[in-house]
Parts: C-alpha cells; sequence; structure tokens
C-alpha cells in the first residue's frame, strides 16, 4: 500500500538483526527493518529508550533467546524528500498507525 505511493517504509529497533529477522517473517512484513542496538538512530530523533535485555521465546518450532539492546518508544516518522520530518507520532496506536501514515502523506502529497 505505502510502496504505491513512492514511500520507503523503515522500521527501526534496538532489537539485533537476527530478531529483526524472525519478526519480519513471523508478522509477513514487506519492508526493511534496521537494528539500532546501541540506540543511536533512537537518540538522534529524540526518542526515549530504556534497557535491553534478553528472553527466550519458541518460535517456528524452534528455541531462541531474543536479545535487544535498548527498547525505544514507539514513534512514528514521516521524512520528506528534502530529509525534514515532516509529521511524528509520539502516542503510536497501532491499530491507527498505518492510516496516520497515509493520511500524513496524502497532506504532503497536496502540498
Amino acid at each position: 500500500m505505502l510502496v504505491a505511493k513512492d514511500v520507503l517504509v523503515l522500521g527501526i529497533s534496538g532489537d539485533s538483526v537476527h530478531n529483526q529477522k524472525l519478526f519480519k517473517k513471523a508478522h509477513n512484513l514487506d519492508f526493511k527493518l534496521l537494528a539500532d542496538i546501541k540506540g543511536d538512530v533512537a537518540r538522534k530523533f529524540g526518542v526515549p529508550q530504556g534497557e535491553g535485555g534478553s528472553i527466550p521465546k519458541e518460535l517456528f518450532g524452534k528455541k531462541e533467546v531474543l536479545t535487544r539492546g535498548v527498547t525505544a518508544s514507539r514513534w512514528t516518522f514521516v521524512i520528506d524528500k528534502q530529509g525534514k520530518i515532516a509529521y511524528k507520532d509520539a502516542n503510536v496506536d497501532a491499530a491507527k498507525d498505518s492510516k496516520n501514515v497515509l493520511k500524513a502523506i496524502a497532506e504532503l502529497k497536496g502540498k
């Protein structure tokens, strides 16, 4: 849906690359996930962070240890073609996030 609107979608979290691969597969995601294990990207965007850690979990019939360097709050950004933040949601409601992003993109394209 977003790709058809000429939009690049990235997910960034403090999870390891291994976690990202498992998460992407488990949720059948069609966009790239980036690992920000030290929280450098989150910090640059002002996203609050907490400690990371590891938890055991069974995924796809296999025991995995999921490791996260930092736990960043869930925020959404839309960045325009000039590299400026055009939209920021610091109180993301996952069920409404795509709709809100599409609205922000429509408003950008209407400018």
